[in-house]
């Protein structure tokens, strides 16, 4: 059975603070796109720096210690309601607190299934819904070649961002791209992104630095590191 959450925040939000990404600052010092912009067509770009962009109408997947911040972050560049779906264990650890932070909690619809068919059908028609800005699906294994392809298909027909957070391992699928992103013990970086699969691109290496939380100027740094 299938069970829908509203995850509300538990304090008001200051205006400034909804939407915390801003901005992208780079290196160069050039300032890439707006929050909340509205990508609302298939095969559209949303640009996370300047050789970073996901595809909208596209599935992406991310794996690591780190694959939750990466859909938060890029949730919050997308206008629209933002839906999460995952098991019982996944959905019951997100905190408002703790996603207030990235983007409005009000925005976020948790879809909890019992098994991972539950879960794959709910996101599969939350990707054909027209209106939907991005859905992400917690998975234990990723989806094979059929199931991607459905999800796919489904994306194509909205203009939906696709996030496929993966627990454990990662199957030949018909993702866009592939991500694998963890923490870092570093003073400098908060995080590293590694592209791996990217099917219109080069893959890559990014050192991210999260540089938030003072006077509603949130933005993250982004480095390239090295080519993957």
């Amino acid at each position: 059975m299938l069970k829908l959450i509203y995850l509300l925040t538990l304090a008001p939000q200051k205006e400034q603070n909804k939407n915390i990404m801003d901005k992208i600052s780079l290196p160069s010092g050039a300032i890439i796109g707006a929050a909340g912009e509205l990508y609302p067509h298939a095969h559209k770009v949303l640009r996370l720096g300047d050789d970073i962009c996901l595809a909208l109408g596209r599935v992406h997947e991310v794996l690591g210690d780190s694959a939750d911040v990466f859909a938060l972050i890029a949730a919050a560049k997308v206008s629209g309601p933002v839906l999460w779906c995952g098991g019982g264990t996944d959905i019951g650890t997100l905190a408002p607190t703790a996603i207030q932070d990235f983007l409005d909690p009000a925005r976020l619809l948790l879809v909890e299934g019992v098994s991972r068919g539950e879960v794959m059908w709910s996101a599969e028609q939350a990707l054909r819904m027209s209106g939907v800005g991005v859905v992400i699906v917690e998975l234990r294994d990723g989806p094979d070649l059929r199931e991607s392809r459905r999800f796919q298909i489904a994306c194509e027909e909205s203009g939906a961002l696709g996030l496929i957070l993966i627990e454990g391992r990662a199957q030949t699928s018909a993702a866009e791209t592939r991500w694998d992103c963890h923490a870092v013990s570093s003073a400098a970086y908060d995080w590293e992104w590694r592209c791996t699969k990217n099917r219109k691109g080069e893959p890559g290496i990014w050192q991210v630095k999260w540089q938030g939380g003072r006077d509603g100027q949130d933005i993250v740094h982004l480095v390239a590191a090295t080519a993957a």
